[in-house]
């Protein structure tokens, strides 16, 4: 089945597991493609136009359950708007400017070469993303998140799964319940954080920071790897007395004890202004190290 449409400036897609794909266009129009494997009297693709705003979604006989697949094929131009729904559909696009609001809840996020703003929640699925500039405000219950060659604003939670960054450029907020967070070439654009309940954190930078930056793992290690560039700033790193360990390649100005209602609470705090730099950087953990590399 394949529709077109004109003058559409946002769209909806609502499904129940079936996929979807975008492929940037060469008109302002939008053309649509639905292939599916259902029986014909089980499913049919209902497609709206109201104004500018394009409603697609799956219709189904009745309830229950139905054998069968349904994928969804969008041609649209850049700048578009997509908001879409599925309970356990996947989602692709490549090579556009675009503004994305997903939410599902096993369904997975892949796309490359994309510019603008994305915001995706899903229960229990993987992000994927390669070369992406804009800001990204991702959230999975128990998926991975990967980012690759990418620019912006960045705000990744995820509560057991993982949370790769490689090459990214801009001002992070990555949280991780139960798994582990790992960073490679980063280079800060803004005051950034990196924060895991019971996981690892290792974060490589590629470039002297310039705004304060922290990493903080609840019961895992908490690395900071300045990756051969000159380690400056006002440095605070914390553990657990206890159970903690602080490693840094240099030496401390201060150390603290602090005692928080007894001693399994008493956490260390050593302290150092390396270079002229007015920059916090703040190492803690638990119960694992806190490191600081050269």
């Amino acid at each position: 089945m394949n529709k077109t449409f004109t003058g559409i400036r946002k769209i909806n897609l609502t499904t129940s597991s079936g996929s979807c794909r975008l492929v940037k266009g060469t008109t302002s129009e939008v053309s649509v493609t639905v292939r599916h494997s259902y029986a014909s009297n089980d499913y049919q693709p209902a497609m709206e136009q109201d104004g500018s705003t394009l409603y697609l979604k799956e219709d189904f006989a009745g309830r229950g359950s139905y054998s069968g697949s349904s994928s969804w094929e969008l041609t649209v131009p850049d700048n578009i708007e997509i908001r879409f729904s599925s309970g356990s559909g996947d989602f692709e696009a490549n090579d556009m400017v675009l503004k994305l609001t997903g939410s599902t809840g096993s369904g997975d996020y892949r796309w490359k070469n994309v510019s603008g703003e994305s915001k995706i929640n899903t229960g229990s699925g993987n992000i994927t993303i390669d070369d992406f500039r804009g800001t990204l405000d991702l959230n999975t219950g128990s998926g991975d998140v990967a980012v690759t060659k990418a620019s912006g604003d960045l705000y990744l939670n995820t509560g057991s799964g993982e949370i790769s960054l490689t090459q990214v450029k801009g001002k992070f907020s990555a949280n991780v319940g139960s798994g582990n967070i790992k960073g490679s070439q980063l280079e800060l654009t803004g005051k950034s954080t990196f924060n895991s309940g019971s996981g690892n954190i290792n974060v490589r930078l590629a470039t002297v920071p310039d705004f304060a930056i922290a990493v903080n793992s609840g019961s895992g290690d908490a690395v900071l790897d300045f990756n051969g560039n000159k380690i400056e700033g006002k440095i605070t790193m914390v553990v657990n007395k206890r159970n903690g360990n602080i490693v840094a390649p240099f030496a401390f100005d201060k150390t603290e004890e602090l005692d928080e209602d007894g001693y399994n609470n008493v956490r260390i705090r050593k302290t150092a202004q390396l270079g002229a730099k007015d920059v916090d950087i703040k190492i803690s953990s638990g119960s694992g190290t806190a490191e600081i590399r050269k």
